[in-house]
């Protein structure tokens, strides 16, 4: 796959989803067990994957920027950004319009968050790393 620069453009969440972003990553350093995602750029991936995964595209309503797009891993996350745009509109063409990809991914992201943070976050047990995991073993049959 050619090389798609996200140079400049900004990712956008709701901006009422802004304190599930910040709770799931601003304590990650003190406490991984309980804030298991380093970085936005992190979470956001695994919110749109969410979302692709369960058919949830849901439109931004108030838009928040949360960084740009140069945070992403250019290696990792490129192609999973691609792949969920194509999945979404079924058009090649799409993948050369970095803008549309991540606009495709932060509709798909917000669909996604609550999915992740309601199974990161509910009930009592295990902290919410622990139950990433169990998560994405249950995802994997």
């Amino acid at each position: 796959m050619a090389s798609l620069a996200f140079t400049n453009l900004r990712v956008f969440i709701s901006e009422k989803d802004h304190g599930i972003y910040d709770e799931l990553t601003s304590k990650s350093i003190d406490a991984a067990e309980d804030a298991p995602f380093t970085k936005m750029p992190d979470l956001f991936i695994s919110a749109a994957c969410i979302g692709a995964k369960n058919d949830k595209y849901k439109e931004l309503e108030k838009k928040k920027d949360i960084f740009v797009a140069d945070a992403f891993n250019q290696t990792l996350h490129p192609p999973i950004l691609a792949s969920l745009a194509y999945k979404y509109s079924c058009d090649i063409n799409i993948l050369s319009d970095p803008r549309k990809i991540l606009n495709i991914c932060e509709c798909y992201a917000n669909g996604g968050i609550h999915i992740l943070y309601e199974e990161l976050l509910s009930g009592e047990g295990l902290r919410p790393l622990y139950r990433l995991i169990d998560f994405i073993k249950q995802s994997n049959p």
